[in-house]
């Protein structure tokens, strides 16, 4: 069923940027905003969105949704030029956006039916409206982030000494739908050296006494996704990990205390970015400090230098600063929070102090 509410949102965005008409190809928009399995592919369902025109699901007559969604339903055939179809419902002396999953095979033919006077990406509307949750998704964040939290408990039972990166994440995966996840999620599970590559692909490495180990996973539940990053040591850790590792945490902390609606994601990135140079590990912190999450793990948006947006009440996304040492070890530590009236809400309530796992 179409849900008014994120429509009438994208409309009032639409309207900060200028924009009268849009359409949306990507299934997953397509479901945030009428909550049917969109289908892609060459008999993909498109949603075009006007204030001006009207709302609209323009889609092959060979789907199968709910005859009832709440917005009128145009069909066409296989033997039909998708694009022809599209510009019958559009504006055509106004420009037309885009979502930026949209295909250029349907984009280009649609000047050949004069479907607008200019075609733009429309994303900064999208994005925008995304970033702007609503109860119900902030209900299935926090409940994916709360079984997070209860599959990581488990982690920490998994390791011995010999057992191999790989062996540790499909453990996981099981976890994870022993846990209710919609799937078996993801995880990258790095021991030693291997820690300091920020998206290290588990794999054969076996785990050793003085190890760190990363463990950054997640999997969505309800269609919304988890992501948590914990960093552990095998049976000792050195005072150069100990050191690094209470940088990371304060730099994690200090960032959440530090959230407020209003404050510029560059501001948030700089906080955490600030203590770990201040440290003595600048260059080491190698990535944003956060990304938006939601629908997708990263939603658009980054919480990093280069973004000036500020944050809203009702955003989310991860903070997660990390210091990586090629050839030695890496460690980050990661929550997700939630931008309330008066700070943030921190999702994951999973242990922060360090710990020597395997005493």
């Amino acid at each position: 069923m179409l849900n008014q509410k994120r429509i009438e949102g994208l409309m009032n965005y639409m309207d900060e940027i200028g924009l009268s008409q849009m359409v949306i190809r990507n299934p997953l928009l397509v479901k945030y905003f009428v909550g049917i399995n969109a289908r892609g592919g060459d008999r993909a369902t498109i949603l075009y969105v006007s204030r001006k025109n009207g709302v609209k699901l323009i889609l092959n007559e060979l789907t199968n949704y709910p005859k009832e969604l709440g917005l009128e339903q145009f069909f066409h055939g296989d033997q039909d030029n998708v694009a022809e179809q599209i510009a019958k419902h559009t504006i055509h002396d106004e420009p037309l956006g885009f979502d930026g999953e949209y295909p250029a095979k349907w984009l280009l033919p649609l000047r050949e039916f004069n479907a607008a006077s200019d075609y733009v990406l429309g994303d900064r509307a999208l994005n925008l409206q995304r970033a702007n949750k609503d109860e119900g998704e902030l209900d299935l964040l926090r409940k994916a982030s709360k079984m997070n939290d209860s599959v990581m408990a488990k982690v920490r039972t998994l390791f011995r000494d010999g057992v191999s990166e790989i062996e540790v994440a499909r453990q996981i995966s099981g976890l994870f739908k022993e846990a209710g996840a919609d799937n078996g999620g993801w995880a990258i599970v790095a021991f030693g050296a291997n820690a300091a590559n920020v998206h290290h692909i588990p794999g054969d490495a076996r785990l050793q006494p003085g190890d760190a180990i990363l463990v950054d996973m997640g999997a969505p539940m309800g269609g919304y996704h988890s992501d948590m990053t914990r960093t552990f040591f095998w049976k000792s850790v050195t005072d150069r990990q100990r050191q690094v590792y209470e940088l990371v945490k304060n730099a994690n902390i200090s960032a959440e205390k530090a959230i407020r609606p209003g404050m510029k994601c560059c501001e948030i990135d700089a906080v955490a970015r600030d203590l770990i140079t201040a440290g003595g590990f600048g260059p080491n912190f190698t990535h944003r400090l956060g990304h938006y999450i939601g629908v997708d793990l990263h939603d658009p948006g980054d919480i990093a230098w280069y973004n000036p947006d500020p944050a809203i009440v009702n955003m989310t996304f991860s903070v997660e600063p990390g210091i990586y040492l090629p050839g030695e070890f890496g460690v980050r530590i990661e929550d997700l929070v939630i931008v309330t009236e008066n700070g943030c809400e921190i999702m994951n309530s999973d242990n922060k102090e360090l710990e020597i796992l395997g005493l």
